[in-house]
């Protein structure tokens, strides 16, 4: 049997690549104080085909919208790297170039400005009319089918593997992640008040039998986009639609003719019923590219991109709420450490748009964060005297004095 794939040099690359974003959260930092028992006794359920998935850990987010997410043990996300950086290897050559999510190189900036080229590719630089279909999938990962998401990754594996050895490993290994269930066995860390939160289509615990993958891991980011690559496939290649953009399952089309995208709504609606077993969210945007497109966090327009309200508004609770408790204490280290984070992911946010009015305003608003933090270019630090007495602070604490 071929060994190459499940060989443990791979499943230490998988361990290091999965490190790498998870290495302070307290299941990696778990799985390392027993790292060489617990890589050989992974190494050895996955040679003999005896792996099976842990517990998830479930839980509910609230922004930007309630979703319930279940979050892979460190061991099995070691798995979920080695498989799907396996099967990029064919995949990405077949994805078409403009689907966004989940893949190297690309990522929603990415999108935004592919639709900003098309918008200005299709006006002429802003000299003609021109229109936009926005569309989006509803319950997308709750209606997945898995045993149609089967057939296209079987059939993907059968063209990729020709050594029967490393066909049957993968397989087995794809399969298993794929039919898991992990409603069956998981830490709930969610409160009953926020489970209130989660429409039952949204949840995997209401799914049809057969259908939904659980949101919360590679692999299953990896799988929609081989799902919903049949979409991209026949838009692309059937219906030749050049200005065509996905970022999971919001998608943008963008053409001269507002008669020509209502007929593409009306075939990918039909197409995604029949072939996927998808439904389209009765909520379709089809107007003219004068209005701005509100896609992925930014209105763009033809010239200039805006920031969404709903973003600002995140960013205004967020900082009353700091605004707040500055005014019942004082901030500590860690959480002047949390507040630099939440300024610069802001700072970094409106960079990519027309906002220099924006960011202005919010450091006359917010005037006392300049207590604690010197500005420079795009983002916050600091303050070096702030650093110098929680250094001191530390050396007290140590070595007394």
């Amino acid at each position: 049997m071929n060994a190459e794939f499940l060989a443990s040099r791979n499943i230490y690359k998988a361990y290091v690549s999965c490190r790498r974003r998870k290495r302070n959260t307290a299941n990696a930092r778990k799985f390392d104080m027993r790292f060489s028992q617990n890589i050989v006794r992974l190494t050895r359920a996955l040679q003999s085909g005896k792996y099976t998935p842990g517990k998830s850990i479930c839980f509910v987010v609230r922004n930007p919208k309630p979703r319930e997410v279940f979050a892979a043990d460190f061991k099995e996300r070691i798995v979920h790297h080695l498989l799907v950086e396996e099967l990029e290897k064919y995949w990405e050559k077949i994805f078409i170039f403009d689907s966004f999510a989940c893949r190297k190189g690309k990522g929603n900036l990415a999108a935004v400005e592919r639709v900003a080229h098309f918008m200005r590719s299709v006006t002429d630089n802003g000299r003609r009319r021109a229109f936009f279909l926005q569309i989006d999938i509803a319950s997308f990962f709750m209606s997945i089918d898995k045993a149609i998401l089967w057939q296209l990754l079987k059939k993907g594996m059968e063209k990729q593997f020709k050594e029967p050895g490393k066909a049957e490993q993968v397989a087995g290994i794809a399969k298993t992640l794929l039919f898991h269930d992990p409603t069956k066995k998981y830490y709930n860390k969610a409160k009953a008040s926020e489970w209130k939160l989660v429409p039952d289509k949204k949840s995997l615990f209401h799914c049809e039998q057969g259908k939904g993958l659980p949101i919360g891991n590679l692999t299953s980011q990896f799988f929609a986009n081989v799902y919903l690559n049949e979409l991209d496939q026949y838009a692309k290649h059937t219906l030749k639609i050049r200005c065509y953009v996905r970022y999971v399952d919001d998608i943008v089309v963008i053409h001269e003719s507002k008669n020509k995208l209502a007929e593409y709504f009306n075939k990918i609606k039909v197409f995604l019923r029949e072939k996927l077993k998808l439904k389209l969210k009765p909520a379709v945007k089809l107007a003219g590219l004068s209005c701005g497109i509100n896609f992925l966090g930014y209105v763009q327009h033809v010239f200039y991109r805006l920031p969404r309200r709903r973003v600002l508004n995140n960013v205004r609770n967020t900082m009353q709420k700091w605004d707040f408790v500055r005014k019942i204490k004082e901030f500590d280290f860690e959480d002047l450490k949390k507040l630099r984070s939440s300024i610069n992911s802001y700072l970094s946010y409106m960079a990519h748009a027309s906002a220099k009015k924006a960011v202005k305003r919010f450091f006359q608003e917010y005037s006392w964060v300049l207590e604690y933090f010197k500005l420079l270019p795009g983002k916050v630090v600091l303050k070096d005297e702030i650093i110098n007495a929680e250094k001191q602070r530390i050396y007290k604490k140590v070595y007394g004095g």
